[in-house]
């Protein structure tokens, strides 16, 4: 059973970063929103077809991610206990349920910015939502990989 835990954490957490990846190249065209949601840099025909891609799976996508991490949560406290909560074990989940923390906490507001607005309404709403749901899929990217490569990296140095 030891054995499965980080095989199983690495298996949600690579789905966790690859659906990350995949809304973050859905959303390249409007990277720049995550800085200023008033950049020239952004069409605001980009920005309003961007936000209808993601109206269409802004139901689906956040269930899926909430049973990857609840599940990635449950390994990591399995994991804590199975090492008697040992250094290694407690830095990982230390670099993980911090940024899950910063992440849901924005969570609710930032889908709420998307899919509060019709991509056809007022394109400073459109632009403002788009640009802060970017930066925490971004967020999410890099919670997801960063954890995903220190449970491979114990796993492979640690016994």
């Amino acid at each position: 059973m030891t054995d499965l835990t980080p095989i199983l954490m690495a298996g949600l957490l690579g789905l966790g970063t690859g659906i990350f990846a995949v809304l973050s190249f859905i959303e390249k065209p409007v990277w720049r929103l995550m800085r200023t949601s008033r950049s020239p840099h952004v069409s605001d025909e980009e920005a309003r077809a961007v936000h209808a891609i993601l109206k269409r799976v802004i139901h689906l996508l956040p269930p899926t991610m909430f049973t990857a991490m609840s599940g990635v949560s449950v390994l990591m406290i399995v994991t804590l206990i199975q090492s008697d909560f040992s250094i290694a074990s407690l830095a990982l989940a230390t670099v993980f349920f911090a940024q899950l923390i910063l992440i849901v906490s924005r969570l609710a507001k930032d889908i709420r910015g998307v899919d509060d607005v019709r991509s056809d309404g007022d394109v400073a709403l459109v632009r403002d939502g788009l640009g802060a749901l970017a930066l925490l899929h971004h967020r999410g990217l890099l919670m997801t990989a960063s954890t995903l490569i220190l449970v491979w990296l114990l796993d492979a140095w640690l016994p």
